[in-house]
């Protein structure tokens, strides 16, 4: 592991802090450049800002433009802050200690996991790298994120849950098609899917049991409380948390598209993934990770079920040596009627959006190759890679979802630059440069 690549990977958990070490300079308090109500803002806070961001849009610009870029991001920071006194201000948004101590957990855990590193490791580096000790790190990362934390919950409270129409992603694209980056390595694929199902009075039980557990949560019972008592996942035992989780990290997809689309504090009605039956309750968000706890009932089919489609499976991926005879088994053993319109095909996909366990399956795979069985939601999946190409131009048609959350990004922004402007107007901002 080189000394850069851990000095990146702690920047993306840790923001500015580690900026101007990025940067090859001493950090150096020289002035005030801004007064935003009762806080300011330091030239070696606008030299770090400056410097991350035009490391994200990979610009070196000239002595002349970069002042030009320096009055925007200066007018960026403004906003962060105007936004941060408002938050502060406002008695309806509340956010604890316990909070800010569970998201910094999450962001040592996270550092920890992309460097591999123990948290002795993780201290040795700090002090070689940046020349800070681990204390040091924590209490200016804690500091960042309590920051990040009020103004996601200023965005929930302010700005309702914006949905970006097929009309929106449309002019969107149509706006931003030339100016849009490449999709990265991609992967055209086809996928045989065949689910597992169990006895259908092994599901009713499970069912009849997941229904009466909700029914104590709506009664008032605690959730972690019947967790402990009820619950069947090997959480149970510490109330069903299961952490922060990322999208991919569980290979339940049906799981996390409902995690991911409640708000913390709700509590969802039962529903089925491949494992059995679901009641999740999402704690909070930071970032793209979910706090949530669950409470499961498992609906297992049997062993020799699973061993048959396992087996037909792994049969087919060994014989099936052209896209026209994968296509052919689809269409004898799927039983995904969603996708038997496409035969099969789902189109490009980017390496990097696709599911962990899928993700491993073709990492080294080429063009016209099949996968390993994979386990997914409700069954057992093969794909086929019918092309390979290390980067692609972004479409409606392959990569509608990613252009669906940069329109509705931009969406949102546009609203947050609307209500901070108006903010700016109630409170004291003097520009010192």
């Amino acid at each position: 592991m080189t000394g850069n690549f851990f000095k990146l990977k702690v920047a993306f958990f840790a923001g500015a802090l580690c900026i101007a070490v990025f940067a090859g300079k001493p950090v150096q308090l020289d002035g005030i450049v801004a007064v935003v109500g009762d806080e300011v803002i330091l030239k070696s806070d606008l030299d770090g800002y400056t410097a991350m961001r035009l490391s994200a849009i990979n610009v070196k610009p000239d002595s002349g433009s970069f002042i030009e870029y320096e009055k925007k991001f200066l007018d960026e920071l403004v906003d962060g802050k105007v936004l941060l006194a408002h938050a502060k201000n406002d008695t309806t948004i509340t956010l604890t200690d316990e909070e800010v101590d569970r998201a910094l957990e999450n962001q040592i855990v996270g550092i920890l996991k992309q460097n591999n590193l123990t948290i002795d490791g993780l201290e040795a580096a700090l002090e070689k790298e940046q020349g800070i000790t681990l204390a040091k790190f924590k209490v200016e990362a804690r500091k960042n994120l309590r920051d990040q934390l009020l103004k996601q919950k200023v965005q929930r409270q302010y700005i309702p849950s914006i949905k970006a129409t097929r009309r929106d992603v449309e002019a969107f694209y149509k706006q931003y098609r030339d100016s849009l980056p490449k999709a990265g390595e991609s992967v055209l694929l086809s996928r045989l899917a065949i689910t597992a199902k169990a006895a259908p009075e092994v599901r009713q039980v499970a069912w009849d049991k997941i229904t009466s557990i909700k029914k104590r949560l709506d009664n008032g019972e605690d959730f972690a409380e019947v967790a402990k008592k009820y619950s069947e996942s090997p959480e149970a035992d510490s109330g069903g948390d299961l952490g922060f989780i990322e999208k991919g990290s569980l290979n339940l997809i049906a799981f996390e598209e409902k995690a991911f689309s409640m708000e913390p504090g709700r509590t969802s009605d039962p529903f089925e993934t491949r494992l059995g039956f679901h009641i999740i309750k999402v704690v909070a968000r930071q970032n793209q990770q979910v706090h949530v706890l669950q409470i499961f009932v498992k609906v297992a089919p049997p062993a020799e079920e699973t061993a048959r489609i396992t087996g037909l499976l792994d049969s087919i991926r060994r014989t099936c040596t052209t896209a026209g005879s994968f296509t052919a088994a689809f269409h004898l053993y799927s039983n995904e009627d969603a996708s038997k319109v496409a035969d099969g095909l789902l189109g490009w996909k980017s390496i990097i959006t696709l599911d962990g366990p899928v993700r491993a399956a073709i990492d080294t795979l080429g063009k016209g190759a099949i996968t390993p069985v994979v386990s997914e939601d409700r069954g057992y999946a093969i794909y086929r890679i019918n092309d390979r190409v290390p980067e692609r131009t972004l479409t409606l048609d392959d990569d509608w979802q990613v252009l669906a959350d940069k329109a509705q990004d931009i969406m949102v922004q546009k609203k947050m630059i609307e209500l901070v402007g108006r903010w700016r107007k109630q409170v004291f901002v003097s520009i010192r440069m």
